[in-house]
């Protein structure tokens, strides 16, 4: 039998460490709390609750064809994965500085890790929430499985990006640590989690248009939901963006990867 070659070898080693950390991060998140993973799910359960007791007080009607808590958890789930796993990544590489000190383990594995376990969290949360729903009599045609892996994917692709940026701006530059918090959180509100891109004026939609968000809410509705239709969402738009996320974070991250090695330099 011929060897593996470096690059099989190399890459093998690396998923362990990942897979590694990734156990860790659980644990460090969940081993401690009993109801810590009833917490990850009441979070966005209480969200979806609040928007859906504020429509039902305006009026008991669907959204763009959607009864209302399944629109509103469409969107939230996207959302809060992609808002936890930024700000949970801001402090990936500070944390894990100890862990450095090993060869084999390389400042972007702890940012994969806290990625994937986010992505875990947030797809059991979203199957948890939209068979609840189901079960509660909120009923849906489903649409396109493969769109919907689609939107996720480049969802991920668009978060690990962003991620790995700043993970390094998290570790070199203090300030970074209350900044993005906040860069974030007027997002909630232009992202599409409770309104239909349609319903907004023109002028308004052009402008929230340039957010991916607005386009995963938007197309995670239509591939959801065969009764919802989005002449907005972009799937291209979507992934070149995701693409362009991804080399930035990338490229910062090899830029800098010396410097995050390197305890001495983090502040």
């Amino acid at each position: 039998m011929n060897p593996a070659s470096p690059a099989i070898v190399a890459w093998k080693l690396q998923r362990n460490v990942v897979f590694a950390l990734f156990i860790r991060e659980l644990k460090a998140r969940f081993g401690h709390f009993r109801l810590g993973y009833l917490w990850a799910v009441g979070e966005p359960v209480a969200m979806v609750a609040v928007l859906s007791a504020i429509r039902l007080a305006l009026g008991n009607a669907d959204i763009a064809g959607v009864p209302y808590p399944l629109f509103f958890a469409s969107a939230i789930i996207p959302f809060f994965f992609f808002q936890t796993t930024v700000n949970q990544c801001l402090l990936a590489v500070e944390n894990n500085i100890p862990l450095l000190n090993y060869r084999i383990v390389k400042p972007a594995d702890p940012v994969i890790a806290r990625c994937l376990l986010e992505l875990f969290i947030y797809t059991a949360t979203g199957f948890l929430i939209i068979g609840g729903l189901v079960c509660l009599g909120f009923t849906f045609r489903w649409n396109d499985t493969l769109g919907v892996i689609a939107v996720m994917s480049c969802l991920g692709a668009f978060t690990l990006g962003l991620s790995l940026l700043v993970a390094v701006s998290g570790a070199l530059m203090h300030d970074s640590k209350k900044v993005v918090p906040i860069l974030i959180r007027p997002f909630f509100f232009i992202s599409g989690i409770f309104f239909a891109a349609s319903s907004l004026p023109s002028g308004i939609r052009e402008l929230l248009l340039w957010n991916p968000l607005l386009h995963v809410s938007e197309l995670i509705r239509e591939y959801m939901f065969a009764d919802y239709q989005s002449h907005e969402g972009s799937l291209g738009f979507l992934f070149t963006t995701s693409l362009a996320s991804l080399f930035l974070g990338l490229a910062t991250y090899r830029t800098n990867r010396i410097r995050l090695t390197t305890s001495g330099q983090i502040r």
